[in-house]
């Protein structure tokens, strides 16, 4: 097998290290990046731009390693109209609920705790020592910072991202696209495409408007 990760920078290298905790040394792994500061990965090298892997047709998997979520969710949706297949990543330490559901071309980091009825979407970043409480959901392209911690319930919406040790309380939820600074407990509700910080969260400043990233409803799971 032949597995490509999009992404030649720190999360890439995360990304490979949980591939091959997994999966050893049976896959050939090739990084592809647009734009890379070195010219291998953990020894493994950094070969093409992202656009020749729309035309390899021996790279099927992948994964998009790539922090900022609106350009993963960009690249993600032009892989899947090319008829690329999303790899999941879960660290083998982390502890993953049978009872809660974790889309495709998400990775999760060592130490996350996901519990039961929890709903991840696709190609979410679940960083260091983070938890999703009992039936939370996280909606596609969100990132949660390492040490946040969601409440049971919480809602964090499409593209959202929690900063490092954030806090959600139960039931709350963080709208789309917002942003949640480091070390922030939300306790109300954080509208879509805006700034929040503090103890308690409040909104700092809204937001320019993301370009439209794809939905659920844009591709078959």
């Amino acid at each position: 097998m032949k597995v490509a990760i999009v992404g030649a920078g720190g999360h890439g290298r995360v990304a490979y290290d949980i591939f091959r905790l997994l999966h050893g040394s049976n896959a050939t792994v090739v990084f592809f990046d647009d734009a890379p500061t070195h010219s291998e990965v953990l020894g493994q090298q950094v070969v093409r731009p992202v656009a020749a892997l729309l035309e390899d047709p021996n790279c099927v998997n992948v994964f998009v390693a790539i922090g900022d979520n609106l350009t993963r969710a960009k690249i993600t949706r032009t892989l899947l109209q090319a008829g690329k297949v999303l790899l999941t990543l879960v660290h083998p330490w982390t502890s993953v609920s049978t009872f809660s559901r974790i889309g495709r071309g998400t990775i999760a980091v060592a130490g996350t705790v996901v519990n039961a009825g929890a709903v991840v979407g696709d190609s979410v970043i679940l960083n260091t020592h983070c938890s999703v409480g009992h039936d939370c959901r996280v909606e596609d392209f969100a990132q949660l910072g390492p040490g946040v911690n969601l409440g049971g319930g919480a809602v964090i919406g499409e593209g959202a991202f929690l900063g490092m040790g954030a806090k959600v309380a139960p039931n709350v939820s963080v709208g789309e696209w917002a942003i949640v600074g480091a070390g922030s407990v939300v306790l109300h509700e954080v509208p879509p495409l805006t700034f929040s910080y503090g103890t308690p969260a409040r909104v700092v400043r809204e937001l320019d408007s993301p370009e439209r990233a794809p939905r659920k409803s844009d591709h078959t799971r």
